[in-house]
């Protein structure tokens, strides 16, 4: 493995492949650069110290390679987007306003509408759970209510 830690620039490079922005608390604050060439390598120091030599990684290298290997795996397996609470509120004020209609009040009056929306009161039941959601959205998946299928009568 060919290593290279620079503190910083908060950089790991392992093998020629480079993660920035890494956590370097690890590293002593007199260490500049870490070079890594499988069986030995060196340390330079920022403060005038001589550069070391060296045949085993020291410890706070290690740390180092485990944060290279985190940033890695979440690059080659990108979790799934958990929505904003944000997100779940635009999300919840697009169902509401897909469903307005359902409101209107001669929707669900068959002296007024013909056909008429026999099943208004689930639509309002829906709506109730969804304006829930808008008022205090939270983040992540939530179990969104299931918005019923109009069920339209004619009056006799």
């Amino acid at each position: 493995m060919r290593l290279t830690i620079i503190r910083s620039d908060e950089a790991v490079y392992v093998d020629s492949v480079a993660y920035r922005s890494l956590d370097m608390s690890s590293v002593p604050t007199n260490v500049h650069a870490l070079q890594w060439y499988g069986v030995s390598g060196s340390v330079e120091f920022a403060d005038g110290t001589p550069n070391q030599d060296i045949t085993e990684l020291p410890d706070w290298a290690n740390v180092c390679v485990t944060e290279w290997e985190a940033a890695d795996y979440a690059q080659k397996h990108p979790s799934q987007h958990l929505p904003t609470a944000e997100e779940n509120k635009e999300t919840a004020a697009s169902l509401l306003s897909h469903t307005d209609w359902t409101a209107l009040p001669d929707v669900a009056d068959p002296l007024k509408s013909n056909p008429y929306l026999a099943n208004a009161s689930a639509f309002n039941t829906y709506r109730n759970a969804v304006r829930l959601i808008a008022i205090n959205p939270t983040a992540g998946d939530l179990d969104w209510p299931t918005k019923p299928n109009a069920d339209w009568q004619t009056s006799e």
